[in-house]
């Protein structure tokens, strides 16, 4: 009895946790030598599951992303998006609302208001993750896009990106803080052994793939139709702790009392 109590003990706490679930973390530097279309695209987080609306119903809750800008080139007013490639298409998170300068953003999506929620499959997760930056037109400042006097104004930038998704009725906990305004002394260092078939790309980092721009799934194939940039953003209040094991003490500690009196009995017992 002892045994299945604390099973249900572990299961309880599993599924608070399973309320959140970090799908990508990354830091890097923005560039135009590092993406392509102004797109880093990446296979989503080791542990991230392979389906979004079961046994945790991700789809009726909120994706959050948390941008840290460490540096920018220039004061231009810039955008962030997350787009999510799935099957058979993709679908959009809101944009962030416009920065300026180095600092922490943070913004809230509705899945059921992503661009093209519909068009995607959500019980087969998400293939690849692609960060965007935009300029407040919905354009996207790289290279090739805009030229690279244009470009400057946007690029080079260091960044850290964490996407979280968050269920249905769950509060949001905000992820570690990084070391303070400290980039990697790799972020963004493109790996000279990795080459990327098409465009002699190079690959800035295990696991990160660059989008190859004539793939029909590529997320980056109409992109440029996500409304217009002044779509409402919803900012995530101040941090706050989230759920999990420690957001019910009173419960889990009853649990824990109920235990050790079983053990006791047990023993007096025997």
């Amino acid at each position: 009895m002892l045994r299945s109590f604390a099973a249900v003990v572990l299961l309880w706490c599993s599924s608070s946790l399973a309320a959140q679930v970090v799908v990508t973390e990354l830091t890097y530097t923005h560039s135009g030598t590092t993406t392509r279309d102004s797109h880093m695209t990446l296979s989503p987080l080791p542990g991230t599951p392979s389906n979004w609306v079961s046994p945790v119903d991700y789809t009726q809750g909120t994706a959050v992303v948390r941008l840290e800008v460490f540096s920018k080139p220039t004061n231009a007013a810039t955008r962030f998006q997350i787009c999510f490639e799935g099957t058979p298409s993709y679908a959009c998170t809101d944009q962030a609302p416009a920065y300026t300068t180095p600092g922490v953003y943070t913004w809230t999506s509705r899945f059921t208001n992503f661009y093209q929620f519909n068009q995607v499959n959500w019980s087969q997760g998400a293939r690849r993750i692609s960060l965007i930056l935009k300029n407040t037109t919905n354009g996207k400042p790289s290279p090739e896009n805009v030229g690279a006097t244009e470009s400057a104004r946007y690029m080079p930038t260091d960044l850290r990106v964490t996407v979280t998704l968050v269920s249905a009725g769950a509060t949001y906990q905000p992820p570690p803080a990084p070391d303070a305004g400290v980039v990697p002394v790799d972020a963004g260092v493109v790996d000279a052994g990795t080459p990327v078939a098409d465009a002699g790309v190079m690959v800035p980092d295990a696991g990160v793939m660059l989008v190859d721009a004539g793939t029909a799934s590529d997320v980056d194939a109409g992109v440029t139709e996500v409304p217009d940039a002044g779509v409402p953003t919803t900012q995530v209040p101040g941090e706050v702790a989230g759920t999990g094991c420690t957001s019910a003490p009173v419960g889990f500690a009853w649990i824990l009392a109920l235990l050790v009196g079983l053990r006791r009995r047990a023993r007096f017992v025997s």
